[in-house]
């Protein structure tokens, strides 16, 4: 889900009635737009936000441009990627909709991809903005996450040019401004510019102000301030309520007698005389408030117990009280930051603990859950937090907002986490879904020894569906279908997040036990489920599996149909994939490989590798990489393939699944056979289980490939028939090809033609079914045989011969003399055919001449035409 955002971030501040104009720093600002970034950057107080909202608001009049402009107002909440991004985006969006659509998405995911890729989607979609854009980014000193810093960097280096940014910050930021500097791309407004001088604090003070000073008071108030603005606003504060002045004496002299030392020190003076000048209920007001970072007025009510914060909010408004409107209805407020820090320090730890529970119930009732459960947690108000936590995790898990969730639980103390097994259960998965493994095995034991009876039914099922998860990681399949089993019955018929993954979860055991036809009833279910509710990362890893259980199936065509939807539906205005489209892109690709579409498998493939591992999906990218080495290898590009296979070994191993190290072990195996290392391949696969019905059937294929490529004949057929059997019981007949066509070869060497014919029911059925790829990659071994069986499927037997490169070294039967059509091919050639007038003039494919050609090149010992008609006149053949 995406984070929620609270809108009066987003918008800059009004400008502030009768501000003193500031013409030389507006000039210096006008000049700064036509380079990547002005930074105002200079300690609390001095004007900074100030002078940026007026400087954007007569930009039209004095520069005749109009640049949109998106602001974000930042806070320490933003130290981390996925809220920080998720506001960025928002504010952005606030010039164009369509911005950083792809990137919400990616935020929903357990692990972030890189800030580098992240940044660079949102500066692609910043570059196809029309017109010029300013972005402001207020406060920016709040942020020090790593990550964070390292996406801005990345922003700064490489903003569009239509894109101009500006960072107000009370601490420079560690950017690479030096080579801004040289580059002339970053106008600086520091300390020194922001200054009132002489001038500006007269204006400040006697027009904004309302006092009648002296031109030696003036002066003394600015040089004992130094030029900073908001000490000399809380001092003018502090003397307009001064009784001093009735007694004659200057009324700076009473008020600088103690007024000396650090800004901290001023800021702390002035701002005990003026609360102290202020009315008792209105002292009470400011500091009850001051724990707030933004308010309104019935927020304010909540807090204060009272019912007249409008009228207070008002009069401190009108009275310049450090008081901020946040938008143009005078609805939203926040405190200057000082002035803030100031009030705060009044409270004693049990009375601002008291305000956050009242601002927390007032977040709640209001339909404010993220701030509600802020404020719970700052008000250690643990039942409150964990009681919000657990009503609002169905909402975050279903959409995959696992980072905000996170950041709640880690707020939590331990102690109160591991007592509650809900809580335990909730962060535990999350650390699993980050990859985390060590640390979230702490806090699934914990989530299990505190589980009680007493539980609710939809708490229950959760943590069944929590241990299933677990035991498909540990690879106890047959715990994890009765967890999942007994958490869909406690589940029911709710609308439950967990309903829909304990659904997942059981497909996935049932596939991995065998259950064929029970998985792909199950996994229909949790896409249907899931579809229904908007559960969109479950539901596309159900689709998935699906889709990979249904190609075996045989059912190609519906798999495509389903995979191409999916693919579609989850794609950006411009076609760009959503990061959960990578569960569906990986089965696509592997539809495409076997109907012989490479490139578009290739696509698929690359795509759903790169999009999984910024989801962190690992069962998914290794079945990617798996596939992806296959279709390298087939293409010739052996060396690639070496190297996904070996990318992917280090991926599976760091997962510490001994199945997942099996699933690329098995493809290894077959490419070492592909290659003639029979003695690399039987060391690959020497630790697989004894027993049959313990291996994955490509694990069985590659053990019967093993046995034919040792000639031990007799072991590859029995174990063949048995892969048969099972194959027939479940109705998997896309996994039956792969069996007859190793059967085929198994009988041929066996020189039992005469027993039966798998390869033509093997051709039957990769006609029907639309398989293509599995017969290619056996091509070279069958050729003379397939086409022996061409009348049993003519047009499909044609389209593979087509297939096969002219000059591929397939093996021949015992003939030795050419035949007729040989001869008559041999002729053509000669007389300087191509394949394509060979086959018009003799009534045949392209794909039978290129088989005829094949044949006649490896009787002739010969590799290309010109050989094989030198051949032909050496041997008196023509």
């Amino acid at each position: 889900m995406p984070i929620p955002v609270l809108t009066t971030k987003l918008h800059a501040p009004p400008v502030r009635p009768n501000w003193v104009p500031r013409q030389r720093l507006i000039e210096g600002m006008d000049k700064g737009l036509r380079r990547r970034l002005t930074l105002v950057s200079a300690p609390a107080g001095y004007g900074k936000t100030t002078l940026i909202t007026s400087w954007l608001e007569e930009l039209e009049a004095r520069l005749s441009i109009t640049p949109q402009v998106a602001w974000l107002s930042l806070e320490e909440e933003e130290n981390d990627l996925a809220r920080f991004l998720t506001y960025l985006i928002a504010a952005c969006q606030g010039v164009e909709p369509s911005i950083g659509q792809t990137i919400l998405s990616l935020l929903d995911l357990p692990q972030l991809p890189a800030p580098n890729y992240l940044m660079t989607l949102l500066i692609n979609d910043l570059a196809d903005v029309p017109g010029q854009v300013v972005l402001v980014l207020n406060d920016y000193h709040v942020i020090h996450d790593p990550e964070v810093q390292a996406a801005m960097i990345f922003l700064v280096e490489h903003l569009p040019p239509q894109l101009h940014l500006i960072v107000a910050t009370r601490e420079e930021p560690q950017w690479p401004l030096a080579r801004l500097r040289v580059q002339e791309q970053v106008t600086e407004i520091r300390l020194e510019d922001l200054r009132f001088t002489v001038d500006e604090t007269v204006d400040f003070l006697n027009q904004t102000m309302g006092l009648q000073l002296s031109s030696e008071d003036v002066e003394t108030l600015e040089t004992r301030t130094e030029g900073w603005i908001a000490g000399l606003q809380m001092a003018a504060l502090s003397l307009r309520g001064s009784q001093a002045r009735r007694s004659g004496i200057r009324p700076t002299t009473l008020l600088l007698d103690d007024f000396g030392g650090t800004h901290q020190y001023v800021m702390d003076y002035l701002a005990a005389e003026v609360l102290r000048q202020q009315p008792t209920e209105i002292r009470a007001f400011l500091r009850q408030t001051a724990i707030l970072d933004r308010f309104t007025a019935s927020l304010c009510d909540e807090v204060t117990g009272q019912p007249n914060s409008r009228q207070f909010l008002s009069q401190l408004e009108q009275a310049n009280l450090f008081l901020i409107q946040l938008d143009d209805q005078r609805q939203w407020y926040r405190y200057h930051s000082l002035f803030a820090d100031f009030l705060r320090a009044e409270l004693a730890e049990w009375e601002q603990r008291t305000l956050h529970v009242r601002a927390s119930a007032w977040y709640e009732s209001h339909g404010f859950v993220p701030e509600a459960i802020k404020h719970a947690l700052a008000g250690q108000d643990l039942i409150a937090a964990a009681r919000l936590i657990r009503g609002y995790t169905e909402e975050v898990f279903s959409r995959g907002g696992f980072s905000l969730l996170l950041s709640w639980l880690d707020a939590l103390p331990e102690e109160f986490v591991h007592a509650h097994s809900d809580l335990s259960a909730y962060k535990g998965w999350t650390l699993y879904l980050r990859g985390q493994i060590a640390e979230a095995e702490k806090y699934a034991t914990a989530a299990s020894n505190r589980e009680s009876p007493d539980d609710s039914p939809v708490q229950r099922g959760m943590l069944l569906g929590f241990r299933a998860y677990l035991a498909i990681n540990r690879d106890q399949i047959p715990q994890a279908i009765k967890f999942a089993e007994e958490a869909l019955v406690l589940l029911g018929n709710t609308q439950s997040f967990f309903r829909t993954t304990a659904l997942s979860h059981l497909g996935q055991a049932q596939r991995l036990i065998g259950e064929r036809r029970a998985a792909i009833q199950t996994l229909r279910q949790a896409v249907a489920l899931g579809q229904q509710l908007h559960h969109d990362l479950i539901t596309l890893e159900a689709l998935g599996y699906l889709a990979l259980l249904l190609y075996q199936q045989g059912d190609l065509r519906e798999a495509l149909l389903l995979c191409e939807k999916a693919v579609a539906e989850h794609s950006d205005a411009q076609g760009r994939p959503n990061p959960v489209a990578g569960l569906v892109y990986i089965p696509l690709g592997a539809l495409y490989f076997e109907t012989d579409d490479l490139d578009r498998a290739y696509h698929c493939l690359t795509t759903g590798i790169a999009l999984c591992q910024q989801m962190g999906t690992v069962y998914f990218t290794l079945a990617g990489q798996r596939l992806l080495a296959k279709l390298q290898y087939a293409r010739g590009d052996v060396e690639s393939a070496w190297g996904v296979l070996t990318a992917a070994r280090q991926l599976a191993t760091q997962s510490e699944n001994q199945r997942r190290i099996r699933m690329v072990n098995a493809v290894t195996a077959e490419l070492q056979l592909r290659e003639g290392q029979i003695e690399a391949a039987a060391y690959t696969l020497a630790n697989l289980p004894s027993a049959v019905e313990e291996r994955s059937e490509q694990e069985n294929l590659a053990i019967a490939r093993l046995y034919l490529a040792q000639n031990q004949l007799e072991a590859a057929h029995e174990l063949l028939d048995k892969l048969e059997q099972t194959a027939h019981q479940q109705g998997r007949l896309g996994s039956l090809i792969s069996i007859y066509l190793l059967q085929a070869m198994t009988d041929q060497a066996l020189n039992q033609f005469a027993i039966r014919d798998p390869l033509r029911e093997a051709l039957v059925l990769g006609a029907q079914l639309g398989f293509r790829r599995t017969f290619l990659t056996e091509i070279e071994a069958l050729a003379p045989q397939i086409v022996k069986r061409r009348h049993a499927a003519p047009e499909f037997v044609d389209t593979l011969l087509e297939a096969i490169p002219e000059t591929a070294p397939i093996p021949m039967p015992p003939t030795v003399p050419l035949g007729k059509t040989q001869l008559v091919i041999l002729r053509l050639v000669v007389d300087g055919l191509s394949n394509q007038q060979i086959a018009d003039q003799l009534g045949i494919t392209v794909g039978t001449t290129k088989w005829h050609l094949n044949q006649i090149y490896q009787i002739l010992s010969v590799s290309s035409r010109t050989q094989a008609i030198a051949e032909a006149h050496r041997l008196n053949l023509l």
